[in-house]
């Protein structure tokens, strides 16, 4: 698959001496195993993994920031199951609750997950209709399409959907109280100010340190303080 931007493609040649690569490639550079199941349709399932987080990250951050075992993990916006695979790969969580609004991703979510040995649920709906839950772990990166959060406060409604389900995102770890929440999504200023409002510790975090592929990133945390899990 080649990338639509020109000045990607002349990257990735200087970088990798090619400016285009195959679907197994791909899959390789966001850390899934070669067996993770993925719609035939070959734009559909490209669209799938670009926006999945690589479970291999997430097992890294699960590995640095929980200090005990046996928690239970609300993965909001789950999507393909990165942030699920990669507590299943950290052996920190006892159960995995997978929250996803598409259900032709559910049906996947559930094709993959019934492989692995592991206690799963998954909720088939909008994640903003929720209401109270229990976890001691929350995660959540929500659609990052519209990109621009300037274009939201300027009531450009292209941009109508990270913002809001950042802002749900905070309201709802507000209400649950897990002992820990970790957010991801691109690095938009805009985003780490309305996290800091809230109390999320912000990193720009570079994913190149843990995978093969070039990728800045906005992670946030969330800590209640006393409950010590977080180095």
């Amino acid at each position: 698959m080649w990338h639509p931007t020109p000045e990607l493609r002349e990257r990735w040649t200087r970088q990798y001496g090619k400016d285009r690569f195959s679907f197994e490639e791909a899959l390789y550079a966001q850390t899934f195993p070669e067996w993770w199941k993925f719609p035939e349709q070959k734009t559909k399932k490209w669209k799938w993994l670009g926006e999945a987080f690589p479970p291999k990250v997430a097992e890294q951050i699960f590995s640095t920031y929980l200090k005990r075992d046996n928690y239970i993990l609300l993965d909001l916006f789950s999507g393909i199951g990165g942030w699920s695979l990669g507590a299943v790969l950290s052996n920190k969580f006892k159960k995995i609750i997978m929250v996803e609004i598409n259900h032709e991703k559910c049906m996947y979510l559930e094709k993959n997950f019934s492989m692995l040995d592991v206690d799963y649920e998954i909720i088939c709906r909008d994640a903003a209709t929720l209401e109270d839950c229990t976890a001691d772990v929350i995660v959540s990166s929500p659609p990052c399409e519209d990109l621009t959060v300037l274009k939201h406060f300027s009531f450009n409604r292209t941009n109508a959907g990270t913002v809001p389900l950042t802002l749900f995102t905070i309201k709802f770890v507000e209400k649950v109280r897990p002992e820990a929440g970790f957010y991801e999504n691109v690095y938009r200023t805009g985003l780490v100010k309305l996290l800091k409002e809230f109390g999320w510790e912000t990193r720009r975090f570079d994913m190149s340190n843990l995978i093969p592929q070039k990728r800045i990133r906005l992670l946030a945390i969330y800590s209640q303080g006393h409950h010590g899990i977080l180095c």
